[in-house]
């Protein structure tokens, strides 16, 4: 006969981890449901109230938000006080400073999901919260023995004929918050009176005594206190994430603790499962598919759920929606995989289990550093070499490179730069997912600054045309060729619009005879590339190593877009990112 489970030690161990993985399955299953569906869920559990208060605060504040905060009282009746603090910690603070609006409205809402126990709560652990609370919302006057009701002063109500208090107004804009405010506090008032008249005479003259700006202070303390063990430093100590850090000083610090991971969230999921890495997916996933041990997974989820929300105070952001959280686990994810990328190139390649063993001894957050970091430092060579470019000096702006480069350049010239995406996965700018994306924005980014080191040796004059045609490198290139080509400009060095007529002559001779589709001469090709030699001083064997993609790039467009055009149907108007012309 089988022993209970009270009687038996590994039974009940075996219970409670059965329990446990029951409930996280639950939970995993509620965050991924639709509004709807998650509140009937929680509703419809066999232990809501054990379901939602096993729920991390994050998760829980991300369900909260997901359902609506109207709709979702029933599982805010169902919270941990512990919960609650939470949600005062994440919605009643504006950085420093407690946003008085937002505070009545959630103890508003708090009371209603349950008025007993917000009573007992806010009158024990939120106690000093409420007495800043009743000292920035009322005025309280004690009448004397002998003073009589009517010299107090109009406004004033009392519960008891001794303590008056009197609302503080709110400027004009905010009357419909003071009438929220007002309607509150007098229930409060009232319930704290009947519940336990010493304790609320009490809290009446003890709001009358609180220094505002110290108790703040104080509140401000214990709020970072709770949210620091959650991941949710304060700013000033946030934004140290973003510090870069080098591939030795990484690899010089050895052992990480064994407390770096803490609660699961399970909102915040590791970027790929155990079970599979998918097609494409960046070096931080791929090693943690090959990752067996549940123990380490579960520590490195914890990890990574600190090192998002330190990145998302870091970013002075308020994630209130799965989509915006997503983007803040990518582009963790993606920093990530760019520093674990970057190491294992440092090391000799000997050991296969390098990247794991990365994840193993190395914090995350040392890791997001390198990633990030290399990102930043092509961030300040693209702001010194602006400061110093041509094309800066001449007074050009940044759309003189084009729409493909100015992306680039657009991107990296950010306060935390970007990788121009020019909606390839939706987006017009995204996180930087691998070091090949860098590899590929810094690869534009030398091409940029080698035309433009190109532009300021052939010294071309900058045309001004008359009517509101952008210059571009493209067009003053290609116009200054034509020029030359057409025998125009004997100094090489004028880009002037050309007139109509004079183009057609050098569109006839751009292309390749009886070839359909039509082709630019290769000779052309090359005299475009002697051109830049003569009018730089470079040699064409220079041009032709690092220019010669640019040069490819300039013709291939031609081809693209006029390939198929003949000469009379040629119009200026659709011809100026190209060629710079006159009707003439």
């Amino acid at each position: 006969m089988t022993a209970p489970i009270s009687d038996n030690p590994q039974n009940a161990v075996d219970h409670r981890r059965l329990r446990d993985q029951a409930l996280a399955a639950d939970r995993r299953r509620l965050l991924s449901l639709s509004p709807e569906k998650a509140l009937d869920t929680v509703l419809t559990h066999p232990f809501p109230v054990t379901l939602v208060q096993s729920m991390a605060e994050e998760d829980l504040y991300l369900l909260v938000h997901t359902i609506g905060l109207d709709d979702a009282l029933p599982v805010l009746e169902l919270a941990s006080n512990a919960q609650w603090d939470y949600f005062l910690d994440m919605e009643v603070w504006t950085r420093d400073r407690i946003h008085i609006h937002q505070l009545t409205e959630w103890f508003a809402r708090l009371l209603q999901a349950d008025s007993d126990r917000f009573t007992h709560w806010i009158v024990g652990e939120q106690r000093n919260t409420l007495e800043f609370y009743l000292f920035r919302n009322i005025e309280l006057h004690v009448r004397e023995y002998e003073e009589d009701p009517s010299e107090i002063g109009d406004g004033f109500s009392t519960e008891d004929d001794v303590h008056y208090i009197r609302m503080r107004p709110y400027p004009t804009i905010h009357k419909h918050q003071q009438e929220a405010r007002d309607q509150f506090l007098e229930d409060l008032l009232r319930r704290l009176s009947v519940y336990d008249y010493p304790l609320y005479r009490h809290l009446l003259l003890g709001s009358s005594g609180v220094l505002g700006p110290e108790t703040e202070e104080e509140l401000l303390r214990l709020r970072n206190v709770r949210l620091a063990e959650k991941g949710l430093l304060p700013f000033e100590e946030a934004v140290g994430v973003y510090q870069p850090l080098s591939v030795p000083a990484l690899l010089r610090r050895r052992y990480k603790p064994d407390n770096a991971g803490g609660r699961t969230v399970e909102s915040y999921p590791l970027p790929v499962s155990a079970a599979d890495a998918p097609v494409g997916a960046g070096r931080f996933a791929q090693i943690l598919a090959r990752i067996q041990d549940e123990t380490t997974l579960q520590r490195l989820q914890s990890e990574f759920a600190a090192l998002c929300n330190q990145v998302i105070v870091a970013d002075l952001q308020q994630i209130r929606e799965r989509e915006s959280l997503a983007r803040v686990v990518e582009k963790v994810a993606g920093y990530i995989s760019i520093g674990l990328e970057m190491a294992e190139a440092a090391a000799d390649g000997t050991d296969p289990y390098r990247g794991a063993n990365l994840l193993q001894f190395h914090l995350l957050g040392d890791i997001f550093r390198v990633g990030y970091g290399r990102a930043l430092e092509l961030k300040w060579r693209a702001d010194r070499w602006r400061r110093e470019s041509w094309f800066s000096r001449v007074g050009l702006p940044l759309a003189f490179w084009a729409e493909a480069w100015l992306g680039v350049l657009g991107g990296l010239l950010l306060k935390k730069p970007l990788c121009y995406d020019n909606y390839a996965t939706g987006v017009l700018y995204r996180e930087f997912a691998t070091l090949a994306d860098l590899q590929a924005t810094e690869s534009v980014l030398e091409r940029i600054m080698t035309v433009d080191l190109l532009l300021s040796r052939m010294a071309l004059e900058i045309p001004r045309p008359a009517t509101e045609i952008p210059v571009t490198y493209q067009n003053l290139i290609l116009t200054a060729w034509a020029r030359h080509a057409l025998g125009a400009d004997s100094a090489h060095t004028v880009a002037a619009p050309l007139p109509l007529s004079q183009f057609r002559d050098f569109f006839h001779r751009l292309w390749q005879q009886d070839l359909e589709p039509r082709r630019i001469e290769e000779c052309m090709r090359q005299d475009l590339i002697d051109w830049l030699a003569a009018c730089s001083g470079w040699t064409t064997a220079h041009i032709a190593e690092h220019l010669g993609n640019v040069v490819d790039g300039l013709l291939a467009r031609i081809e693209a877009e006029l390939g198929a055009v003949v000469d009379q149907d040629l119009d200026p108007r659709y011809l100026q990112q190209l060629f710079l012309l006159s009707e003439q």
